[in-house]
């Protein structure tokens, strides 16, 4: 509750932070409204709709869908990448409810994206997401992407929706059983030529998923963005991997940008 709270709070005081919202949102009205309605659970259980100006509409199931929104479409994380194609190839690991892939059409309207989310409850609301906004050429799929394919179990975070792992230590003792697949099964069965963009948040399963990578794999890939899980593993050691592979490095928002020229 206390981070709930705080970054309540902390968005409140953001003096700059209506511009933000008045120049994305019909009404920014909305997203102050979802702020307290989702800020205790259960209070509010209805989705509050923020419809951005291009049309699309995020939906507020609680309250980290906030966070991802604020976190996607005004802080614009994933924006760093520079996709030269009008019509990219990405594959993005840990969909979630789908604000990546939304924020990825509003950018780039015929990218081909592979959505992989592993939850139920997130891939219902994935789907949910490009269903309720007209959404084509977003495959969606329920898998959880590691360096072996077969099953695996999926640790269920107690209170974060994008905290769910393939680790136990980085979520809860709950779980569920999924499915798992392999990037470069990803890119044989889709007979992917050229990645544009590779997005990976996924709870630690980024560093399996990065190090299985070989240069004739790599050779694909043009650009890879991934949210480290820093107490997991060794952060420096699986970018040196990346810089191996021929990738140039820097950070975005706490997120590591991989590009290969």
């Amino acid at each position: 509750m206390s981070f709930k709270l705080n970054w309540t709070i902390k968005q409140l005081s953001d003096g700059k932070g209506f511009a933000a919202h008045k120049a994305l949102l019909k009404s920014p009205w909305a997203f102050y409204c979802a702020l307290f309605a989702k800020l205790i659970p259960d209070v509010y259980n209805a989705p509050i709709k923020l419809t951005l100006k291009n049309g699309y509409v995020v939906s507020i199931r609680e309250f980290m869908n906030l966070y991802f929104y604020k976190e996607i479409f005004i802080d614009g994380c994933y924006d760093v990448a520079t996709i030269e194609n009008n019509a990219p190839t990405i594959i993005e690991i840990g969909a979630n409810t789908g604000l990546f892939a939304l924020r990825m059409k509003s950018n780039y309207p015929e990218a081909e994206i592979l959505s992989y989310e592993p939850y139920p409850p997130n891939y219902m609301a994935l789907l949910d997401t490009l269903m309720t906004n007209n959404i084509t050429k977003v495959t969606p799929i329920q898998k959880a992407v590691s360096d072996s394919p077969g099953q695996s179990k999926l640790y269920i975070h107690p209170t974060n929706i994008g905290g769910h792992s393939l680790f136990e230590e980085n979520a809860g003792e709950a779980f569920v059983e999924v499915e798992t697949t392999t990037l470069e099964h990803i890119i044989s069965e889709h007979d992917i030529k050229v990645c544009d963009l590779l997005k990976l948040d996924c709870g630690g399963a980024e560093y399996p998923i990065l190090k299985s990578l070989t240069n004739s794999l790599a050779f694909k890939i043009r650009t890879i963005i991934y949210e480290p899980t820093h107490s997991q593993y060794s952060v420096d050691a699986l970018n040196s991997h990346l810089s191996g592979l021929g990738y140039q490095l820097t950070n975005h928002h706490g997120l590591v940008v991989a590009t290969r020229n």
